[in-house]
């Protein structure tokens, strides 16, 4: 089962050039990618929708470890409820990357979510 979700993955997003590079995903072009830029890019490949895998609109720590990455589900469980709905799911990706915590994202962190992350196609 994990082979086809990373393959759905892959595929939603090799699919679409909306990853090509990190210049097309800052907007603005200030050499940074705000969350409200990356959330837009992420909702639109439907990303949240494909980790749902019993599309209740939540994830839960099951569906979550589905995809065997190393991180830490009560950490992206802000209001600690047992599961994350999709701003928890952005937040906790955006920040996952967000190496320097300042907020935004430079061309290195873009690569860095690319390059074994979770843009990895």
């Amino acid at each position: 089962m994990r082979k086809e979700i990373i393959f759905g993955i892959a595929l939603a997003f090799a699919s679409t050039s909306a990853f090509a590079a990190f210049s097309d995903q800052d907007a603005n072009g200030n050499g940074q990618l705000s969350k409200d830029e990356f959330y837009g890019t992420m909702a639109d490949q439907g990303t949240f929708s494909d980790w749902d895998l019993n599309s209740d609109g939540l994830i839960d720590e099951d569906e979550f470890n589905e995809l065997g990455y190393d991180w830490d589900y009560a950490t992206w469980d802000a209001n600690d409820d047992g599961y994350l709905d999709s701003g928890e799911f952005y937040d906790g990706v955006y920040t996952t990357y967000d190496a320097d915590e300042n907020g935004h994202w430079d061309d290195g962190e873009w690569d860095d979510a690319g390059d074994a992350g979770i843009l990895d196609v």
